[in-house]
């Protein structure tokens, strides 16, 4: 019995460890070490070794933890708080690494001076720097604009009379499902949240209108509207820096390397053109690679009872309205105004509470905004701490190296379509965003790469590179998930769609960039 006992045993602890939470994370941890613990190469400090196997680790964590990522980022910077590796500011207004703090050194005039610093102190509050920046504060206070059109039915009601209206066709329900992932997206920063919860109900009600039976396998209808409304989610997220919650690192990444500002104006100035071009596309191209054949015989029906379950249009639908027009207005009018974005966010949240549109429980218990908050915040740290003590610089000349020599454009081109590409390897947006922007935008700036250039395409890329995996996102995932195209031909649509992504950037977007002066 003893050695079956045994064998048992041995077999329940390697199923707990498979299953643990602790384990799934050691992947994670191993990298973190093992990266801290190598030669510190030239260029790189010890302080800025650590924090690149912190940020690595973070990165695998990210991809094989069972953690959340708020979860991952707080183990992180408590982590870098207690081993002061990040840079502190001293009384004299030096900016030293934190580790230096309360140490000596010899001045210009040959006197001992003494870093008056504190430095678990001085780390922590640089851990906790990121929660003030303005970014964070706009996506933040967005989520609860997103709240209010979830609440009051408003993005619902928008949608199916976009499909009502547009409904009589293939193509017109397309650019249903386009529209209205397009009206939504300036005021939603969560793609899975717009995408998967206002738009995707309304997209499988319309597939069960036409006859098409839920999850009934692979399906020439559902296939055509999964792939339409996973791609307009993901091309709205390329249209506005509020589009998605990773397109602010982006921002705030070109802003620190490159030295531009990027804002709400900026960015929806540059994608509009090549942005707009793929959403009108979308339909017909769809519609190519599978040929549905639709029975719009109970469409209008279905359509007319979602309708008449909400009812007329409310008070708070109208008070909704005019506050997302002002801040509309306001945000595209900033440099008129001169108000910032995230002023404007926060305006209309509070004017929405103060219109009782929102209740401040609403704002309390946005579990999705305060977790954004949280790892948002937090990923912009490690942004700025990562240029801060040189490790971005560091991998951007590394990069740079093997395109030494060749033409700004070319260089522009190649580290795009790396990091398009590199989407393969990520099943989370953000996590691909934190991990490739900042290095690529450095290596752009060693190889004398056009900025604006640049950011655009890394900009669009971050959200169109979604198309290559049925699992990139949130909102892909769900629309995958269904079943009703095969994840064999997933991949292959995804490859097709990246084709004509390409092609209207390297086209279209490039005349545009042109007319700009943005090369």
């Amino acid at each position: 019995m003893w050695p079956c006992a045994r064998v048992g045993s041995w077999k329940s602890y390697a199923a707990l460890a498979r299953d643990s939470r602790l384990a799934s994370a050691l992947p994670a941890i191993v990298a973190a070490v093992a990266i801290a613990c190598l030669p510190t190469p030239d260029g790189l400090t010890d302080t800025g070794m650590r924090l690149l196997g912190v940020f690595a680790g973070v990165i695998v964590g990210l991809l094989t933890s069972n953690y959340d990522t708020s979860t991952i980022l707080a183990v992180a910077l408590l982590a870098l708080t207690m081993t002061k590796s990040f840079m502190c500011t001293a009384a004299d207004g030096k900016r030293i690494e934190c580790v230096k703090c309360q140490t000596r050194y010899r001045g210009g005039s040959g006197h001992w001076h003494e870093y008056k610093c504190d430095p678990i102190g001085g780390s922590f509050q640089v851990a906790v720097s990121g929660f003030s920046n303005s970014v964070v504060w706009l996506v933040f206070c967005a989520f609860h604009m997103g709240k209010a059109v979830e609440k009051t039915g408003f993005g619902k009601r928008v949608s199916l009379a976009l499909v009502g209206a547009m409904g009589q066709s293939a193509i017109g329900i397309g650019y249903a499902v386009c529209l209205a992932e397009l009206l939504l997206a300036p005021f939603i920063p969560s793609n899975t949240a717009r995408g998967g919860g206002i738009v995707y109900p309304i997209v499988e009600s319309v597939i069960g209108a036409l006859g098409v039976e839920a999850h009934g396998g692979e399906d020439p209808v559902g296939g055509f509207l999964s792939i339409i409304g996973s791609g307009a989610n993901l091309i709205s997220s390329s249209l506005f820096v509020t589009g998605m919650a990773g397109n602010p690192i982006v921002a705030s990444k070109a802003a620190s390397i490159f030295g531009i500002e990027f804002g709400f104006a900026e960015w929806f100035l540059g994608a509009s053109v090549p942005s707009l071009t793929l959403l009108f596309l979308l339909p017909p191209f769809a519609r190519v690679l599978l040929r549905p054949k639709l029975n719009t015989d109970y469409l209008s029906r279905e359509l007319l009872l979602q309708s008449d379950a909400l009812g007329a249009v409310s008070a708070p639908e109208y008070r909704l309205c005019a506050t997302l027009l002002l801040c509309l207005t306001l945000w595209v009018g900033t440099p008129y105004f001169g108000i910032e974005a995230a002023v404007v966010a926060f305006m209309a949240v509070v004017l929405l509470i103060l219109l009782e549109v929102l209740a401040w429980d609403d704002v309390a218990r946005n579990h999705r905004a305060w977790d954004t908050f949280f790892w948002l915040a937090a990923f912009i740290v490690l942004a700025e701490q990562l240029s801060a003590l040189g490790v971005t610089d560091w991998i951007g000349n590394s990069l740079s190296r093997s395109l030494h020599g060749t033409a700004p454009l070319v260089s522009t081109a190649s580290l795009a379509l790396a990091y398009f590409f590199s989407t393969y390897m990520f099943s989370s947006i953000t996590s691909h965003v934190v991990a490739f922007a900042g290095p690529l935008f450095a290596a752009g700036r060693v190889l004398g790469c056009p900025p604006h250039l640049l950011t655009i395409t890394i900009a669009l890329f971050s959200s169109l590179g979604g198309v290559l995996t049925p699992f990139s996102t949130g909102s892909v995932a769900i629309y995958a998930s269904q079943g009703y195209v095969s994840q064999p031909r997933w991949f292959l649509f995804g490859l097709l769609l990246a084709v004509l992504i390409l092609a209207v950037v390297l086209t279209v977007g490039m005349v545009w960039w042109k007319l700009l002066g943005w090369y």
